[in-house]
């Protein structure tokens, strides 16, 4: 067996995350609370190195290898989008319909996202529950995959599980292409820069970068995974937030305050890929004149 320590890592801003930013308006009146927390050298791991003399094995490209053995999907109601799984209305969860700006894996992660939002419990029993038999301790591994050494181990995963059965739903978030801008600025950046976390080589926040292509209601958060190519795995890995107490990306997604999201999928030259969420409690786009 071949581990790599810690090579996947996840970054929040959320409204009580470590490295939290957050803004609220009020009577008009904009507020601005920084928190200077920061995360624990922990949330920050080495790139991956495999073993001396490991051969890397293939990794799976089918969406949703996390679900393997749980129910058939059904068709989603727009054709470009993928499958929306049983237990779900896709007329509900796939709010990408016209949202000609996403990539195929951005539209996918934002399905996910409405997926647990909109029956926190069923996405935890379909989709994080078969995860504990890919567990060896603090070792997860999924099938023909090299070894990830986790912080907690399933303990994380447990309690990931515990929370989405005890909560209620909340509504689906629709995709706004200020948002998805703003993401893909930062997804960009780092791509070029190798850098993780939330300031822009430019020393911009996320709420900087969101306010380049529109305004914002009431709130703002952004979640930024890396090392995971899936949306499945970038939805679920955010969920369990392993190594992070606060479990800001967890509430990030389940935060009912937010309506609105953006997505951007890239590449690293670290971590090989990752995706920015940018979420807001609504969002009109404003760059070129224009709404949406």
């Amino acid at each position: 067996m071949h581990v790599k320590v810690g090579a996947l890592i996840v970054l929040a801003f959320t409204l009580v995350s470590c490295a939290s930013f957050i803004k609220s308006l009020s009577n008009l009146q904009v507020s601005f609370e920084q928190s200077l927390d920061q995360p624990s050298s922990s949330t920050q791991p080495a790139p991956y190195q495999p073993a001396p003399g490991a051969q890397s094995k293939p990794q799976p490209t089918q969406a949703g290898a996390l679900a393997a053995g749980t129910r058939p999907a059904i068709v989603a109601s727009n054709p470009s989008s993928p499958p929306i799984p049983p237990g779900w209305d896709a007329a509900v969860v796939d709010t990408t319909q016209g949202a000609d700006y996403l990539t195929a894996i951005e539209r996918k992660v934002v399905i996910e996202i409405n997926l647990v939002r909109t029956n926190p419990a069923e996405y935890a029993q379909t989709f994080i529950v078969p995860m504990r038999r890919y567990f060896q301790g603090k070792i997860l591994q999924y099938p023909g995959e090299i070894a990830i050494m986790t912080n907690e181990g399933p303990s994380a995963l447990e309690e990931a599980i515990r929370q989405l059965e005890s909560t209620n739903a909340v509504g689906p978030l629709s995709p706004k292409k200020g948002l998805v801008l703003a993401a893909r600025d930062h997804a960009n950046d780092q791509a070029k820069t190798g850098q993780t976390g939330h300031s822009g080589a430019d020393g911009s926040d996320p709420g900087q970068r969101i306010a380049r292509y529109g305004k914002w209601k009431a709130t703002w958060g952004e979640n930024i995974d890396y090392g995971n190519s899936q949306a499945r795995r970038i939805v679920t890995a955010l969920l369990i937030d392993d190594g992070v107490p606060s479990r800001g990306h967890r509430k990030n997604l389940l935060n009912p305050k937010f309506e609105t999201v953006g997505v951007a999928v890239g590449p690293h030259p670290v971590y090989r890929s990752m995706c920015v969420m940018d979420f807001a409690g609504g969002y009109e786009s404003s760059f070129n004149g224009t709404g949406g």
